[in-house]
């Protein structure tokens, strides 16, 4: 009996314990959950509008930052609009202003929302005629941190990290959106850098949309470093580190044609470099040329003829469109540029899009086996057509395409346009119902001057 009484003691004084130790556990915050997150929601709400000069921000679209990164400035106000503006055209045109909605929430943390529509900022999250996936940037981030000066971010869905810089110099966004854009504009012309760390040369690094695909010279290790023009210069999605030397910071020396780093006791340059079996620099293929081809309908080769077509910027220093009104309905070819070497190339391309029966088809430039009839429809950027420059004989300058031979079994020795649904599924010959050219073959494109 006197053991019964014990183990009953000792149950009733562990409840009363428990009860002290929720209490105790009570009493450690004075609001619920439901309050201090809502006290942090206006925390961060409140920093986001105190910034009455707006925020900077380099804005890297793409999942794990592939391509590099775009100068956005933010600004918000109190009754919960946000004001967007960038240096490249989106939706609109570069340094062109668009109000839209935020909200700051939490989820399993503090989520910072642009919750309507922006023609700048969602313009990096939508599908494009060219490509289903567009930029895949995002819309939605998770605030990492919160200091007066600096809030760091986290694409919700891409996981890019970014900072949002407060602006606290009163730098006007137009006049510094223009500084960025023509320094761009200028160094986007070099494709090819040789990577020098104290004094030692360790590779070079192509530009590709705004990255270095940098390749080591000891082992062929090829790095993706993603950047953001400034006004003076680049700065590196982050800290790029090689042979114990951290570096993110660049100024471009236009005398000696190079990136300086300004990094504090560091000593690395990229110097620009053209190889000796370099072709032609990205800004002369702009322009008109003539185009020879042998065009096809959804049933017969026809005669071979010339049209002239103009050569614009797609990308700058990665791509082209080859426009011409009287061959196609759609926008034109796609034109791939290899900053490497100086040299173009048709690859497998979405070059246009249409809707019927409210199903999106993209109209698709695939490698065509003009002997076989089989054609290559993947997005891959390997097979294709290469240019071939004739070295300006006769000071008269020609590119000839023929197979880049990357196709194995089969020649790329034309162009075949076919339509896809959004699941990648082919269904028919495109100049059936729009354009009336099914293909072409036996390319090659002649100067105008």
């Amino acid at each position: 009996m006197k053991l019964i009484k014990n183990i009953i003691y000792l149950l009733v004084a562990s409840l009363f314990l428990m009860q002290s130790c929720v209490k105790d556990e009570e009493n450690i915050f004075d609001d619920t959950a439901a309050a201090r997150g809502q006290k942090a929601v206006a925390e961060y709400r409140e920093l986001l509008v105190s910034a009455e000069n707006g925020w900077y921000v380099d804005y890297y679209p793409e999942l794990n930052h592939k391509v590099g990164g775009y100068a956005m400035y933010l600004k918000f106000a109190a009754d919960g609009t946000v004001d967007v503006s960038c240096e490249i055209e989106t939706n609109l045109p570069p340094r062109q202003v668009e109000t839209s909605q935020f909200e700051v929430f939490i989820e399993q943390g503090p989520i910072l929302s642009f919750s309507t529509y922006n023609k700048v900022m969602h313009y990096f999250s939508e599908p494009s005629s060219t490509d289903i996936n567009g930029y895949e940037g995002d819309y939605e981030f998770i605030i990492m941190k919160a200091e007066t000066d600096e809030i760091q971010i986290k694409g919700k869905k891409g996981g890019n990290k970014m900072t949002l810089r407060r602006n606290t110099a009163n730098i006007n966004p137009d006049a510094h959106f223009t500084e960025i854009a023509d320094l761009a504009y200028q160094l986007t012309t070099y494709g090819m850098f040789e990577f020098v760390v104290n004094n030692n040369s360790l590779g070079l690094a192509a530009v590709i949309d705004r990255s270095f695909d940098l390749e080591y010279t000891d082992n062929s290790i090829i790095e993706k470093v993603s950047y953001a023009f400034t006004t003076d210069g680049i700065r590196l999605y982050e800290p790029f580190t090689v042979n114990g030397v951290s570096m993110r910071n660049f100024v471009w020396d236009d005398a000696n044609m190079q990136y300086v780093c300004s990094d504090q006791g560091v000593n690395a340059i990229l110097k620009s470099y053209f190889p000796p079996d370099f072709q032609i620099r990205y800004e002369e293929f702009l322009g008109k040329w003539k185009l020879n081809h042998q065009p096809r309908t959804s049933s017969a080769w026809l005669t071979a003829t010339m049209d002239t077509v103009e050569i614009v910027e797609l990308k700058r220093n990665a791509s082209y469109l080859v426009k011409c009104d009287k061959m196609f309905s759609f926008d034109g070819l796609i034109l791939s540029f290899d900053p490497r070497k100086g040299i173009v190339s048709f690859y497998v391309n979405n070059v246009g899009s249409f809707i019927n029966n409210n199903e999106t088809y993209f109209i698709r430039q695939c490698a065509y086996d003009t002997q076989s009839g089989y054609f290559n429809y993947g997005l891959n950027g390997i097979i294709g057509l290469i240019g071939i420059w004739n070295n300006d004989e006769n000071n008269e300058r020609k590119i000839a395409f023929e197979d880049n031979k990357a196709w194995g079994t089969y020649s790329a020795n034309g162009i075949l346009f076919y339509s896809f649904n959004s699941a990648n599924v082919s269904q028919s010959i495109y100049a059936d119902t729009m354009s009336g050219i099914a293909g072409i073959r036996n390319l090659t494109l002649t100067k105008v001057e």
